[in-house]
């Protein structure tokens, strides 16, 4: 039985079994299909909508609104009797699509409802079935710096999308690595590197398809008796873009006098309070907006000569305001905090009104592969600060640290996933 438009919520997807986007696509859109709607069609854009292949497809359709009906999502998760796309393929659509025919049977129509029943999920292969590899990321390593003459160092790498072809490089060249999970690689530093002072770029490269170059880090090996300075702690930890410059406590070790600060790579001058603590005025212009992925980066740097300077912290930059009360909690009791899910205590996280906070906010997550996480950091808006970042934001082809994406079956919406983000990068108020 094929959900129709005026099916409830309820059992629109109730026997409709799942599929996913690479079967749908093979089998009823491309261009090799009768069916298949993008050779002189939709590869041109037409109706305004544009795709040639299963990943176009989903990055066009799902969670885009109908330029055709403005109350209708093309694609929305979970739900086929309210999107846009399978309404137009249905035997009573008016201008059924594929336009002129041949038209999808009953059994195509139940693979298209069977995708989007089970939440529209990402494609993750490319054309040709292979692999499609996700870009990795690199957020830490640890350590960033070791003395001179330390001999082989373990160095921690922390970041996102890592696969088992992911391969670590120093200073370009490939070095053997050790996986633990999407998120976290191990790679040995030979004796040699750090036999001198000097300075190493590290990066994460993974083979196509897909895959590419993360950014680098820098590992730095010191000269004996030189002291890095360490930043333990930023009051404020966030703040909210356009809300204009605030004095930045910075709390740690090793201060030098004349020690100024960079603050997501611009120079700012710093008032030495003691070894400990520094202060400094941060110009409105340097949050005027929000950064990529809501973070900007803090680091220390002491005076010439030296210049010796610390290891990047986070400091969280919302888009906007944000609120547990007003704009988060109603999006964990819609979509989260429903029967048999985090609706109880007996449930792993609780996230009820009125326990979500202290469920989430500053409590270790216990899942495996996820390091020392936080549920919830406050001002650590990134995946591999916040468990729960991690797990909205994660998609096939960028899993989580640990078991799938959530919310199960229905993904948040760009706005939901980008509230959550806001509330956490401007310090999880209560």
């Amino acid at each position: 039985m094929l959900p129709d438009p005026g099916t409830s919520t309820a059992s629109a997807c109730e026997g409709v079994a799942p599929r996913t986007l690479e079967e749908v696509h093979a089998a009823h859109f491309a261009a090799e299909s009768p069916t298949g709607c993008t050779a002189g069609c939709h590869e041109t854009g037409a109706g305004g909508l544009t795709f040639r292949d299963a990943h176009e497809l989903w990055q066009a359709t799902v969670q885009r609104p109908s330029l055709g009906d403005a109350s209708l999502l093309l694609v929305e998760p979970g739900h086929p009797e309210r999107s846009r796309l399978y309404l137009k393929l249905r035997p009573d659509a008016q201008g059924r699509m594929p336009q002129g025919g041949p038209f999808l049977d009953a059994a195509a129509l139940q693979d298209v409802a069977g995708w989007i029943c089970a939440g529209a999920p990402e494609p993750s292969t490319l054309d040709g079935g292979l692999p499609a590899r996700p870009v990795p990321t690199l957020d830490t390593l640890t350590p960033s710096a070791v003395q001179e003459g330390v001999g082989e160092v373990v160095l921690s790498l922390g970041g996102g999308g890592f696969v088992d072809e992911s391969q670590v490089e120093v200073d370009g060249l490939a070095v053997p690595t050790t996986h633990d999970g999407p998120q976290r690689l191990e790679v040995r530093v030979a004796s040699s590197l750090t036999a001198r002072a000097s300075t190493h770029l590290v990066r994460v490269v993974t083979p196509a398809p897909g895959g590419g170059a993360s950014a680098s880090l820098t590992f730095t090996v010191t000269a004996a008796g030189v002291v890095l300075p360490t930043v333990s702690a930023l009051s404020p930890c966030g703040t909210v873009a356009g809300s204009g410059a605030f004095t930045l406590t910075v709390q740690g070790m090793n201060f030098k006098e004349g020690a100024s600060l960079s603050f997501n790579g611009t120079a700012v001058a710093a008032t030495f309070i003691n070894s400990s603590e520094l202060r400094a005025a941060i110009p409105a212009e340097l949050v005027a907006a929000a950064p990529t992925g809501n973070a900007a980066t803090v680091t220390v740097v002491h005076p010439a000569p030296g210049r010796e300077t610390s290891a990047p912290v986070t400091f969280g930059v919302a888009s906007k305001v944000s609120t547990l009360a007003s704009d988060v909690q109603p999006i964990f009791t819609a979509t989260c905090a429903t029967s048999g899910c985090h609706a109880t205590a007996s449930t792993p996280v609780n996230l009820t009104a009125g326990n979500a906070y202290n469920e989430l906010v500053g409590v270790p997550t216990s899942s495996k592969g996820c390091g020392q996480r936080l549920r919830v950091q406050a001002c650590g808006p990134l995946r591999g600060q916040s468990f729960l970042i991690d797990k909205i934001l994660a998609t096939n082809s960028s899993p989580a640290c640990s078991g799938g994406a959530m919310p199960k079956g229905s993904p948040l919406s760009a706005a939901q996933k980008q509230a959550v983000i806001d509330w956490v990068a401007q310090g999880a108020p209560r």
